[in-house]
């Protein structure tokens, strides 16, 4: 086994393929994080009443009934309450989780927040330090990320990616050292990038294999028809973005339903592409969009949904991090819902792939669901998301673990 030193290194690791934006980010810095967080100024926690709301319960909205948070999760106590807010009749619904984006700041973490979404899952990490102070700070959305990933060193990937030689994994070579190295610096999970030059499929089995025996999930970036195929042969937990070069069989759909895997299509990212910002899809493709197509992308979802595949909210967000495109944090997850009603999918099965689902797949017992025992990640709604699903833009108030965020945006509905 390979001996690994420790590196902090930027990781832009998506080659020329669709998805991700996360190639050519400016690096973030360390010390402008410590800095931001130093500045926040966290209320102390309170047991608190939110009386009169109407709550989501993961398929219905409920009568009238009283929310007591305490100590940062919700309890069915009512002694020792010291505020009592009247929630004025509003709809209450877990805060939201985006299964796929790219937050390397407080600001992106403060964006977020503001849009109701408690809860990211980052795909990539430029600094093991950075994104570990990111991961867990009151008041704000919670962090769980990827560190290092599987990347092969040849092809379009690795050329286009300074990920140092020693870090990219090699034909022929045991994966196991690239698992340990990337849970021994703080990985949450562990992402492979799937191309055309690796990695191989025995590979993918092995990391696959070996990171379920120490207890993690796995998730691939998988944005075509073939690396789709193998992370699927390779039992991934979590396919990320979904093939827009072509329409996946119907056995490979099979599969995915018999293995128990999950999806985050990323459709907004397509959207985007394919419609109102044409500069992302020259950005990831240039000029290797033969066969691409947003069509592709709207049947592949659909296969997906009506072959029972759970299918999670994530939009591949990266805010103003990318120097010419803008992918802004927390309110794409709003419209990656929206994307999701679209192509077939109940505002109550849109609203569960943004809360209960993601929450189930990440392992995360904690949250996604409002009742006593879990975190008070919530939401105050002002009109009813089950009516519209773009309802889920009309925020009053949000908590975060309890803690209420002052500067939630007001957003209109579209």
């Amino acid at each position: 086994m390979k001996c690994k030193r420790l590196l902090s290194v930027s990781l832009l690791l998506f080659g020329n393929s669709k998805a991700c934006l996360h190639d050519h980010i400016r690096a973030p810095q360390l010390r402008d994080v410590e800095d931001a967080l130093r500045k926040r100024d966290i209320p102390p926690p309170v047991k608190t009443a939110i009386r009169n709301v109407r709550v989501f319960d993961g398929y219905t909205i409920g009568k009238p009934q009283t929310i007591i948070i305490d100590g940062g999760y919700i309890t069915d106590c009512d002694n020792d309450v010291k505020n009592t807010i009247d929630g004025g009749n509003r709809i209450m619904i877990p805060g939201l989780i985006d299964a796929h984006t790219h937050v390397q700041s407080v600001e992106g973490l403060e964006n977020m927040t503001s849009y109701g979404v408690t809860t990211v899952f980052n795909m990539a990490c430029p600094s093991y330090d950075l994104c570990n102070s990111l991961k867990s700070n009151p008041g704000l959305a919670s962090l769980f990320t990827s560190m290092i990933p599987a990347l092969a060193p040849s092809g379009g990937n690795a050329k286009l990616n300074p990920v140092p030689p020693e870090l990219l994994l090699s034909s022929g070579e045991d994966p196991k050292f690239i698992v340990d190295y990337s849970f021994g610096n703080g990985s949450n999970y562990f992402k492979i990038v799937g191309a055309a030059d690796g990695p191989t499929q025995d590979q993918q089995n092995e990391i696959v294999k070996y990171t379920h025996s120490l207890g993690h999930f796995v998730v691939n970036h998988a944005p075509s028809v073939a690396p789709y195929t193998r992370a699927v042969s390779a039992r991934t937990d979590v396919l990320q973005h979904i093939p827009d070069d072509g329409l996946l069989p119907l056995s490979v759909v099979k599969l995915i339903k018999e293995y128990g895997l999950a999806a985050t299509p990323t459709v907004e990212i397509f959207r985007r592409a394919y419609t109102t910002q044409p500069e992302i899809l020259q950005f990831l493709r240039g000029n290797n969009s033969a066969n691409a197509s947003y069509e592709h992308v709207i049947e592949n979802v659909k296969q997906l949904h009506a072959a029972g595949v759970p299918i999670l909210a994530g939009t591949d967000s990266v805010g103003n991090t990318v120097p010419i495109i803008y992918f802004p944090f927390g309110e794409s997850l709003h419209q990656e819902m929206a994307n999701l009603v679209d192509f077939g999918m109940t505002p109550v099965e849109a609203l569960r792939a943004a809360t209960i689902v993601p929450a189930t797949v990440h392992r995360l017992n904690d949250r996604g669901a409002i009742r006593p025992g879990m975190r008070a990640d919530l939401i105050l709604l002002n009109s009813n998301p089950l009516v519209n699903i773009t309802n889920t833009k009309d925020i009053a108030r949000v908590w975060v673990g309890g803690v209420e965020y002052p500067n939630v945006v007001k957003l209109s509905k579209a």
